[in-house]
């Protein structure tokens, strides 16, 4: 069976559950951090990665974080280098890229025709008119909610203050007298919808970290649909696809390409970590036959 690997800057419950249905379905894993990996260029370009990682068949990303921008993109060129190598990467360095920066994210959603809530971005301060709608104040870097600021309507720009001098500000999609907000992460494995809920909070942020409830939910064909597209366009593995409907309207929110499930797993009885890990032996199989695809 297959030589696989997780590399993550954290080994957690998702590693754990992987490692354990990997091997239980036959494949040697290893755990890496990204910290562990060194990169030595000589004469025998083959192996330049320390640890045999190039005799690997497939490795498997989870937590990548980074305190500068040098140390993330040397991690992502790990990844470039591995798939460089023939070696499969769950999810690629370029899947990462797409949906990391939140400017990527956005634009390939609207070149590609996929409804998300209108966005203005730019950089340094810029001196209008109040703000028409309430808006979402964000980080271009960010998950879980961290960083996000409420804009509320008829508030001037010269008001707000940009994250490192960059303006990311989204329509808020709902309404804010509401006091009650939802939205639905959708898990994607293998571009199949595999597992969906529905988050609900009092707080204009509906992440489960900040607190939301959730509980599963049925989603709609049309979502089915839009979601598994999003997932081919984007090159997903696997992922969490945020949405928000509002009066009968889908919006897409965001895109991650290193979910995490352990709180949506706790809503079905057959672990979901199963059904992921058989769908990565199958796309590591399609790879080794194709990996130039």
């Amino acid at each position: 069976m297959y030589q696989t690997a997780i590399i993550s800057d954290i080994h957690d419950w998702h590693t754990e559950k992987i490692e354990y249905f990997l091997k239980k379905n036959g494949c040697i894993v290893t755990k890496l951090k990204f910290n562990e990996i060194k990169l030595s260029f000589g004469a025998d370009k083959k192996t330049f990665f320390n640890k045999n990682i190039h005799k690997l068949d497939a490795v498997w990303v989870r937590l990548l974080n980074g305190q500068s921008l040098e140390e993330i993109t040397t991690k992502l060129t790990y990844l470039h280098l591995l798939n460089d190598l023939k070696i499969y990467i769950h999810n690629s360095a370029e899947a990462i890229e797409k949906t990391v920066d939140k400017v990527r994210t956005t634009g390939l959603l609207k070149i590609n025709g996929i409804p998300s809530p209108d966005t203005d971005i730019w950089i340094g301060q810029k001196k209008k008119n109040n703000i028409v709608n309430d808006s979402l104040l964000k980080p271009i870097f960010g998950s879980q909610g961290k960083g996000i600021i409420l804009v509320k309507k008829n508030t001037n720009l010269t008001e707000i203050k940009g994250i490192g001098d960059v303006y990311y500000l989204q329509n808020f999609i709902g309404e804010l007298k509401d006091q009650k907000f939802s939205d639905l992460r959708i898990l994607v494995s293998n571009h199949k919808v595999i597992a969906s809920m529905k988050r609900e909070s009092k707080n204009f942020l509906t992440n489960v970290y900040l607190g939301a409830s959730y509980h599963k939910t049925k989603i709609s064909i049309e979502i089915v649909k839009l979601t598994e597209k999003i997932s081919r366009i984007f090159g997903l593995g696997y992922g969490g696809i945020d949405i928000k409907i509002k009066n009968k309207k889908i919006f897409i929110l965001e895109i991650n390409s290193i979910p995490s499930w352990k709180n949506i797993n706790k809503l079905y009885k057959k672990d979901l970590t199963e059904k992921l890990v058989k769908d990565f032996i199958k796309i590591i199989e399609k790879f080794k036959k194709c990996p130039s695809s």
